[in-house]
């Protein structure tokens, strides 16, 4: 599987005024009653970017749609989509057990991780502590499982984390430089960095927590790199080894985001649903007409959605107010309908 799949995922189209004044009118009115400081949103219709906006604002500013932010559970689709690379490559299979690279039931596989089906607790262990991420995932690991792997369901940032882990053991390589290498350097995509220790002064305060969107004048426009800022993580990440989060601390612009999503090949699309049990296959949930997932964490709401009728959106909502952010999103997925 190669990781651009042959099919250029950069092509901007322009949809016609009509229907962007349309659109502005609907999310600016949902934007206006939900009280949400704003959102960002990227939209494709087949493998064509068409729009790429923000709504609202950001410390009394335009929001600037380009601004990553920090994935949370957006983080798990992407690394799915590693395991998938190596098991086509004949590096693995989903069925492997997990234990061949880790201290864990020797019941559970790959595939059980991805789906969710492994047993593994939900989070990590209330007050847990540890030196690092890997020996935190070793402690999480000799919890009891909640079930036999395989017999039923409970979404597991521990299981994806254990991945991250695996996936080091695998290629050699920290997961987010693997990422960064194999699947998202090919696909022109370098907004992405790993923000477990971003330093507060490069945070800005959104609602209630610390939504970690860089500042804008951290951007080099010349290269399309937050340069500072990454050297910077860079830094900080060597300095605190297994900081590099699968689960959910890896940071992206949404238009990026939009750019993993149209790599998607349809022989992919369908492996996932086929391996979907309750509704989650292979790093993807089955709603919504289509593969989605969220990210929901302190202050940020975020949402991707493909569907095999070619449309694609991803909203980023700086915002953890469920009410107000389950509103945008059905205002979102309806206002997308008037895009021809």
């Amino acid at each position: 599987m190669s990781p651009a799949w042959g099919c250029d995922v950069r092509q901007v189209g322009q949809l016609p005024s009509e229907v962007l004044s349309r659109l502005d009118r609907q999310l600016n009115r949902v934007r206006d009653e939900t009280g949400v400081p704003g959102f960002i949103l990227a939209v494709a219709q087949g493998k064509r970017t068409v729009l790429v906006r923000g709504y609202g604002t950001q410390d009394g500013r335009p929001l600037e749609p380009t601004l990553p932010a920090m994935l949370c559970s957006l983080c798990k689709p992407l690394t799915a989509q590693a395991f998938l690379l190596l098991a086509d490559e004949g590096k693995l299979t989903l069925d492997d057990p997990a234990a061949r690279w880790l201290p864990i039931d020797p019941a559970i596989t790959l595939r059980h991780l991805l789906t969710h089906r492994s047993g593994l607790a939900a989070k990590f262990p209330e007050g847990s502590r540890a030196p690092s991420e890997a020996e935190h995932v070793k402690l999480a690991l000799r919890e009891p499982l909640a079930f036999a792997p395989g017999t039923a369901f409970l979404y597991s940032n521990v299981g994806y984390q254990a991945l991250g882990r695996i996936l080091e053991a695998l290629t050699g390589e920290r997961p987010d430089r693997f990422l960064q290498r194999r699947i998202l350097d090919p696909l022109g995509i370098k907004s992405y960095f790993v923000a477990t220790y971003l330093p507060p002064d490069q945070q800005r305060r959104y609602d209630s927590g610390v939504l970690p969107y860089l500042t804008p004048q951290r951007w080099d426009k010349a290269t399309g790199q937050y340069v500072a800022v990454r050297d910077r993580i860079a830094r900080l990440a060597q300095e605190a080894p297994g900081s590099a989060d699968t689960s959910g601390a890896g940071c992206m612009s949404a238009p990026d985001y939009l750019t993993f999503l149209l790599s998607l090949p349809p022989r992919q699309r369908q492996l996932i649903r086929k391996s979907a049990v309750e509704g989650y296959g292979l790093g993807w949930m089955l709603r919504d007409g289509g593969l989605a997932h969220t990210g929901i964490g302190s202050g940020e709401t975020h949402y991707a959605l493909t569907r095999d009728n070619g449309l694609s959106l991803v909203c980023f909502i700086p915002s953890s107010d469920d009410t107000a952010c389950e509103k945008v999103l059905e205002s979102v997925k309806s206002a997308v309908k008037y895009i021809p």
